[in-house]
């Protein structure tokens, strides 16, 4: 798992390692405008990957209509893929100019300037999204400006804010696994341990848990455990960089 602060849009990424995603979807209206029918479409060639319909269909709903919340937020996104930051940054101010109280936009700002290492702007825009009442999964922000957080890296910040993310939702795979971490490189490998049970009731096991939960039962001298573990990581992800790594530690 590595460190990737994770997008609420879900064209962009089912991940951080990164687990959890809400999405804005397509906004709901109770009419839908020609400029809100292009940014719609322009989300779902997104979504194909076809960026240059996509972006051509989304100037279109801009064109159209300079005040579609949808096609300012979704066309930040694609130029953010796209590589031209001045102007997704552009796009992610207008869209919170029409909508500062949308989480989804706060959240994926956010996402944008962490980055671009600019941490402590990103910081606010998670807090923004986390305080909007609104906002279903406030988790996810805060579990964002964790990972942001370990960028700086900022490990008391960082574990301040996971905290708060499995306070909220106490079912948070990447949050548990990072404060598994965090507790781990503390050499708290008990608490560590509990954070991985707490992970392993009700997630599937990836290469960076095997290999975390062998280091934590090694460093407490449970060797039939971590043999456990090491062949579990060895078995299901014989090609991952974990089981490299395995097969150095041996």
């Amino acid at each position: 798992m590595t460190v990737t602060v994770r997008r609420s849009i879900l064209l962009l990424v089912l991940i951080l390692v990164t687990g959890c995603s809400s999405s804005p979807g397509k906004y709901e209206s109770h009419h839908d405008t020609p400029a809100e029918i292009n940014a719609n479409l322009g989300l779902n060639y997104m979504q194909q990957g076809n960026y240059d319909v996509a972006l051509e269909k989304l100037k279109k709903a801009i064109e159209q209509d300079p005040g579609t919340i949808t096609a300012h937020h979704y066309i930040a996104e694609l130029y953010k893929v796209l590589n031209n930051s001045e102007l997704a940054e552009q796009h992610y101010k207008k869209a919170l100019r029409l909508a500062s109280d949308d989480p989804a936009i706060q959240n994926n700002f956010g996402v944008f300037l962490c980055d671009r290492k600019r941490y402590d702007e990103a910081e606010k825009h998670f807090m923004l999204a986390a305080k909007i009442s609104s906002y279903r999964r406030p988790d996810e922000a805060y579990e964002n400006a964790g990972l942001c957080a370990l960028r700086i890296p900022d490990t008391v910040r960082a574990e301040g804010y996971f905290r708060h993310a499995l306070e909220i939702n106490p079912l948070l795979p990447n949050s548990l696994y990072q404060m598994a971490l965090l507790n781990f490189n503390a050499r708290q490998y008990l608490s560590a341990r509990a954070f991985l049970q707490r992970y392993s009731a009700f997630a599937s096991p990836t290469p960076q848990t095997l290999w975390l939960a062998f280091r934590v039962e090694r460093a407490l001298e449970n060797g039939e455990l971590a043999d456990q573990y090491a062949l579990e990581l060895r078995t299901k992800f014989p090609q991952s960089q974990e089981t490299a790594e395995l097969r150095q530690a041996k």
